[in-house]
């Protein structure tokens, strides 16, 4: 008789290993609200960056561009997801417990000046969440996934003063969704920057479903923007500024990006400079390759190395 032959599901263990948690929570205690999710059912897995997942150690380098359904399903199980947010809690919608995932998550708070308080206090992931982070080989990479509900950290939310159903159709930004057509734009232009050897963050994965919506999944080795620091500076807490400055520092030094520096001093200093000259470089970039990236709204719409975090207003164009 013949063996059969079982899935390897160890193939896709490190799909496992993204569940909420990271390292953010303890060095930034107030830097983001920790939201339940439950599992988002009916989702078509519509793109997968093969070349990204591999890189990053998710996957042998030997696998062929194909799907199984096992990746299939490690992909919808790690990213198919909605956060419970505070309507869904204040209006007792029933979930069922098996669709309830035991960790939470996080959105995290960054400044948005165009919100009522300019400091921060309100602002951050609006419809995005973050996965939590993975240790390949040779790096360490945060995920987050956008268009999984709506949070507290919204547009809508800090001007209505009132919190809203995922889905609502009726709420401008509010609704805590994102377009399929949206997030393929996206992941087009973020490859094609990315093969051209211009900082972006770079989507993983899209997850599609019968209403046009999806979820749009993203990694970087660092996905702090300016905007996370800026919000403490505003306030003038100083603890959570040189917590999430640390926190940067630190993962650039851990993935071999920056050199270790003991003195503190010189440790900030040489932050300040590698920066200035990381966005130096990208407006000369984009200035020869007629790019329009708004680096200025505030520092929400761009990583602290200058990469490109959101392609809702980026443009090339000649």
């Amino acid at each position: 008789m013949g063996t059969v032959k079982r899935p390897n599901t160890r193939l896709y263990s490190g799909f496992q290993n993204i569940d909420g948690s990271h390292p953010y929570r303890s060095a930034v205690p107030d830097g983001y609200v920790d939201y339940d999710v439950r599992t988002r059912h009916d989702g078509k897995v519509f793109y997968f960056n093969f070349d990204l997942a591999k890189e990053m150690g998710l996957m042998p380098r030997s696998h062929p561009h194909e799907f199984s359904p096992e990746l299939t399903q490690a992909i919808l199980d790690a990213f198919a997801l909605q956060i419970i947010n505070e309507y869904d809690i204040e209006n007792k919608i029933l979930i069922p417990e098996e669709d309830i995932r035991p960790n939470k998550y996080m959105a995290t708070r960054y400044l948005q000046l165009q919100h009522p308080s300019n400091k921060g206090t309100t602002s951050g992931d609006g419809r995005s969440m973050w996965n939590g982070f993975f240790e390949g080989k040779d790096a360490t990479w945060d995920i987050s996934s956008c268009g999984t509900g709506g949070t507290c950290l919204s547009p809508a939310v800090a001007n209505e003063q009132s919190f809203f159903k995922t889905g609502d159709p009726n709420v401008s930004y509010g609704s805590g969704l994102s377009d399929l057509l949206d997030g393929v734009c996206a992941a087009v232009m973020s490859d094609v920057l990315h093969r051209n050897d211009i900082q972006t963050e770079r989507t993983l994965a899209i997850i599609s479903f019968d209403d046009d919506t999806s979820i749009n999944v993203r990694a970087s080795k660092n996905l702090l923007r300016p905007a996370h620091f800026f919000g403490y500076l505003k306030q003038g807490n100083y603890e959570n500024l040189k917590g999430s400055i640390d926190f940067y520092i630190n993962r650039q030094v851990k993935n071999g990006d920056w050199p270790k520096i003991k003195n503190k001093k010189e440790k900030y200093q040489d932050m300040l400079a590698r920066i200035a000259m990381a966005f130096a470089q990208a407006a000369a970039r984009f200035e020869i390759d007629y790019i329009f990236c708004w680096m200025d709204w505030d520092g929400d719409n761009i990583l602290v190395d200058a990469g490109i975090i959101d392609y809702g207003s980026l443009r090339q164009f000649g």
